[in-house]
């Protein structure tokens, strides 16, 4: 995959830097607006209830401070991407105890797995590069955060 690849899901106003939120819900709903915004995505109650049910399932925080909640839907026609940082860090349940303050909110379409699947695999590589997520972290507006994201390798 090249290293452009990431970007090419994303939408300008789908990276919400400093997000204020209190619960996971409200950043995801945050997040489904950003890409509604778009129109890429219809800005449903459903959607952020798919998303929530499919954490419930079993949290998608993958340690370092993130979270990765992702659905797969038949209101989306490719997978879109879509990333906040947080305000105030959310206290959820993660392997490593870290308050999660940044939020990647992946969505698919129901018929292809195999392409979310290959994006996930990818951010969670990702992840595992500590400056990555510092980059992101340090972005202040939604340009930058843009551009953090974009240095993804």
């Amino acid at each position: 995959m090249g290293r452009m690849d990431l970007l090419n899901y994303t939408i300008e106003t789908a990276f919400l830097p400093h997000l204020k939120c209190g619960s996971l819900e409200d950043a995801v709903r945050g997040l489904i607006s950003g890409l509604a915004a778009a129109q890429v995505v219809p800005e449903t109650d459903s959607l952020v209830a798919e998303v929530m049910r499919r954490e419930e399932e079993g949290s998608t925080a993958v340690g370092g401070g993130l979270v990765i909640p992702h659905a797969r839907l038949g209101a989306v026609d490719d997978v879109r991407i879509a990333v906040a940082t947080l305000a105030e860090p959310l206290d959820l349940p993660t392997d490593d105890d870290r308050p999660v303050d940044i939020v990647i909110l992946l969505l698919g379409p129901e018929g292809d797995p195999r392409k979310m699947l290959r994006v996930l695999a990818r951010l969670a590589r990702l992840v595992k590069q500590d400056d990555f997520l510092q980059g992101l972290r340090e972005a202040g507006t939604r340009t930058d955060l843009r551009s953090a994201f974009a240095l993804a390798r």
